[in-house]
């Protein structure tokens, strides 16, 4: 079997920030607009068997690091959108309703099998759809441009593209090693995801000889390192580096998430693999017509094929 595995929540979002300035309602055709324009690109290029979209909700993520589990003090994504004026934030929460309109239209009126779970990321999905169903016999070309995908590239014969350039991705920096590109990414932390680096302003030559030298490693590990306090940048946090090692794998390494959120990706995955939707010609064009999405539906044809299989 060939998949074709999005992660479209990335690829909505990305369209609102590069359209600010539009209003809700044209932000949000554009948005939908491009989506499907690269899933049909993905679709005849590769032809595959099943298409699989995925989808984000609020993360698990976000709780944990709430809690007094969480040894860094850092929320998860805690700095997105922290900025926006309330205009803006309204506009941005009238966008994700209108991206529950092309999901429900996907999940609802379509075959494309549609993966979502509340507290879940659209990530986690992908993973778990991978590891679920990783196999000799099995073609994985994955489509997303969070660069942090390239640990998918641990699971067989998956292929990672970059939809804005249309490039694969590779590990070519990590000398093809999945597990090191992880080790070196616990290390230094997520800025973009507001994931606090384990080790500030280590040079990539140390973080090599930690990987190389188990000993080394294990020092490295044990040293102590101070932060400024997340909640009070008046105030030093005095942490170990495994310490924040340790929870970096919990909030980005796509293999080690919590038992119990592993269990709802994979109860997900296989009750959408078992019921996938029936394509309704009315309804795709009921909603093309309500975004204004004319382009579309004058190629209409093109995406009957896709949409239906």
């Amino acid at each position: 079997m060939k998949y074709l595995i999005l992660d479209i929540s990335n690829l909505l979002y990305r369209t609102f920030y590069a359209n600010k300035s539009e209003d809700d309602i044209t932000i949000a055709g554009l948005a939908q607009h491009q989506a499907l324009l690269t899933l049909n690109k993905y679709y005849n290029q590769f032809t595959p068997d099943k298409i699989v979209m995925c989808f984000d909700r609020k993360a698990w993520r976000v709780n944990y690091t709430k809690s007094d589990e969480c040894v860094s003090g850092k929320i998860y994504k805690g700095h997105r959108r922290k900025d926006m004026t309330a205009k803006e934030r309204e506009k941005y929460e009238l966008f994700i309703q209108h991206l529950q309109d092309f999901e429900e239209l996907m999940q609802k009126h379509t075959s494309v099998i549609c993966l979502a779970a509340d507290g879940l990321e659209a990530d986690d999905l992908v993973a778990g759809f991978l590891q679920m169903y990783e196999d000799d016999n099995n073609e994985m070309i994955v489509v997303s441009t969070d660069k942090d995908y390239i640990q998918l590239l641990r699971y067989k014969n998956t292929r990672l593209i970059n939809p804005a350039d249309g490039k694969d991705r590779d590990l070519n920096e990590w000398g093809g090693d999945a597990d090191l590109f992880m080790f070196e990414k616990c290390i230094r932390g997520d800025a973009g995801d507001n994931v606090q680096s384990a080790y500030p302003r280590v040079r990539k030559t140390r973080i090599m000889k930690a990987w190389e030298d188990p000993l080394e490693r294990v020092n490295m590990l044990e040293e102590k390192i101070t932060i400024p306090d997340p909640q009070d940048h008046t105030q030093k946090k005095e942490l170990v580096v495994k310490e924040l090692f340790k929870e970096n794998e919990l909030l980005m390494d796509l293999s080690k998430q919590p038992s119990e959120w592993r269990e709802v990706m994979d109860k997900t995955i296989e009750e959408n693999m078992a019921d996938p939707g029936k394509f309704s010609f009315l309804k795709f064009m009921q909603f093309l017509g309500k975004y204004e999405m004319k382009k579309v539906a004058d190629n209409v044809g093109t995406y009957v094929e896709m949409l239906s299989r």
